[in-house]
């Protein structure tokens, strides 16, 4: 990946960390977008909850988990039976940040004809994979949005060098199975997903030399994918939620090493 000489933290550290402090830290979810996904049972729900949340989890926590409280509020008959009844009167007034009443219709207006086109989410996903999680995303957008840039921000041009962060959270969510991920999707492999890069992982990737990226970009997002490969090549973002909770958030992680990080950094000592 360009030359970039990433450092190899030993597995047995890295693993041993992980399982040390990994079960205090998933007891944190309920802080996280991936909570909503976890209210529902039957898989439409899910799928569509997780699509919702993924896309709003950005800026500050409290601020976007607040917005999608309200908005899955209008959703008590299941997120999946709202977008197929097609009635969006509840969504007048609401917004978040720049995204307004308008483009929250229209988000809605293509799930709804997604779900009819495919009857769900994940079929319509199985559809446009073919190996290559980011081209599928471009070839949905092609498809549903053709010249409509009113959702880029949710359905990025496949001209974007951005990371995609929120897609590849959703898909986290959706392909790994643990304690934090529902695993409903088996027709995407853990080894093929690229890590859904936010600021704290970013921060910490930079920090342990797994990206040399002086942005965060889908580049950096690839460079720390591959470097986590050498500790687990089959399930690769199975330290996400760790690494971004536990030293990005927990520890606070700034990307830059110092002395100060020694007594609050789980991963300061490898």
């Amino acid at each position: 990946m360009g030359g970039l000489r990433a450092k190899v933290v030993p597995i047995a550290d890295l693993d041993r960390i992980y399982e040390e402090e990994g079960p205090a830290v998933i007891r944190r979810v309920d802080r996280d977008p991936v909570s909503f996904v976890h209210r529902w049972s039957l898989d439409a729900d899910r799928e569509i909850a997780g699509l919702i949340a993924a896309q709003f989890a950005y800026g500050k926590i409290e601020v976007f988990m607040g917005f999608l409280a309200r908005l899955f509020a209008l959703m008590d008959e299941g997120p999946d039976r709202f977008v197929r009844r097609g009635a969006w009167e509840g969504l007048r007034g609401l917004y978040y940040r720049f995204q307004k009443e308008d483009d929250l219709v229209r988000l809605f207006e293509v799930l709804h004809r997604i779900v009819a086109d495919h009857g769900s989410l994940g079929a319509m996903f199985r559809s446009f994979y073919e190996g290559d999680t980011r081209r599928a995303v471009w070839r949905i957008r092609d498809v549903y949005l053709s010249g409509d840039d009113r959702l880029t921000f949710f359905f990025p041009r496949p001209s974007s060098t951005g990371a995609q962060k929120r897609w590849n959270m959703f898909l986290r969510w959706m392909v790994r199975k643990d304690g934090i991920d529902i695993g409903i999707w088996d027709f995407i492999d853990p080894a093929d997903l690229t890590i859904p890069l936010d600021t704290h992982i970013y921060k910490v990737g930079r920090c342990l030399g797994w990206t040399g990226q002086k942005t965060p970009s889908y580049r950096a997002a690839r460079e720390i994918t591959e470097a986590l490969k050498r500790y687990c090549p089959s399930d690769p973002l199975k330290y996400d939620f760790f690494l971004c909770h536990g030293i990005g958030i927990g520890a606070g992680c700034t990307g830059k090493r110092s002395d100060r990080c020694r007594e609050k950094c789980a991963v300061y000592e490898i």
